[in-house]
């Protein structure tokens, strides 16, 4: 099935204020494709916050509807009245054992803002000048959880006298020490290595911004799934889950240019394939189709039985 065989009922609304960072970009996604797209009340769950967050649309081939849904949580629990009914449930932060539900499948993960699309051409060349200002580079919020471990890995990298760290502990953008957006990306492509450290959800923004423009990325393992999972060593890399070792790991990386300059090419590939919006737009209608291929084949299944 094509994906111009199906269109998107999308909603009008997304239910929280806050969705529609991440709701924009699956819906930038679809258009790209070429996924036809149609703006409708679709009723969405009420009482969303406190870190649960979920957008209700629908796929519809010719005569045929049925609800799609983008849980955006930074938690990984489901809402399981919404997955009972959805026909594909995508889940963002998804749980490495996964849910035991076939039609919920990992969703990926997103930029925090759309407008880095538009700067990406520029910050990936000036990533490859190695105008490098940095060694290592972290700024970290505490308004969305993490705040012990985030306040931890700070503290380690601004103790080392082997490098040059620039990192803070204010959030991005807002707040009284505000960092415009493109102020932030346009620091990312100046670092050597960047770190990124998980806030209430395992996923950050940051860490799919930096993936994007192509740095060199230093984090614990990851507590939760990508569509398809990056390779420690290969497309970034893994401290210690206690960061005991962060301060060496990226020192290292800060020495080896050969290693940091590979992991760094290897990480905007990554995303190129696997988490560029037009990507992942494609995964949701393949995901889709093989939903509806597979409720068409019980269907043909339970006739034959029955007859």
């Amino acid at each position: 099935m094509r994906p111009r065989s199906i269109s998107v009922a999308w909603p009008a609304q997304y239910g929280a204020p806050g969705n529609h960072f991440p709701a924009d970009q699956i819906k930038a996604g679809l258009r790209e494709l070429g996924v036809p797209l149609a703006f409708e009340d679709i009723a969405q769950v009420e009482g969303q916050g406190d870190g649960r967050a979920i957008v209700l649309a629908r796929a519809i081939v010719g005569h045929e509807s049925d609800l799609i849904a983008f849980d955006l949580s930074d938690r990984q629990d489901l809402y399981d009245d919404v997955a009972d009914r959805a026909l594909v449930y995508f889940k963002l932060q998804y749980a490495p054992d996964g849910y035991g539900r076939p039609n919920v499948v990992p969703g990926g993960y997103f930029p925090a803002n759309l407008r880095l699309y538009r700067y990406l051409p520029v910050l990936r060349g000036l990533r490859s000048l190695r105008l490098f200002r940095y060694d290592v580079y972290c700024r970290l919020g505490l308004r969305y959880g993490g705040q012990e471990e985030r306040r931890k890995a700070h503290e380690l990298l601004s103790v080392r006298s082997d490098f040059r760290y620039e990192g803070s502990l204010f959030r991005y953008p807002g707040g009284p020490d505000k960092l415009p957006y493109r102020t932030y990306l346009f620091e990312i492509p100046r670092a050597k290595v960047c770190v990124d450290i998980p806030g209430l959800g395992d996923f950050t923004t940051r860490l799919i911004d930096y993936l994007a423009v192509g740095a060199c990325i230093v984090k614990p393992p990851p507590r939760s799934r990508l569509p398809i999972t990056p390779v420690d060593g290969v497309h970034l890399v893994y401290c210690s889950s206690d960061l005991s070792d962060i301060g060496d790991v990226c020192a290292e990386l800060v020495r080896d240019e050969e290693t940091r300059e590979a992991i760094a090419r290897n990480a905007r590939d990554f995303f190129d394939r696997n988490l560029h919006r037009r990507r992942l737009a494609a995964r949701y209608i393949d995901a889709v189709t093989d939903a509806r291929a597979s409720r068409l084949r019980g269907r043909r299944g339970s006739r034959s039985l029955a007859n």
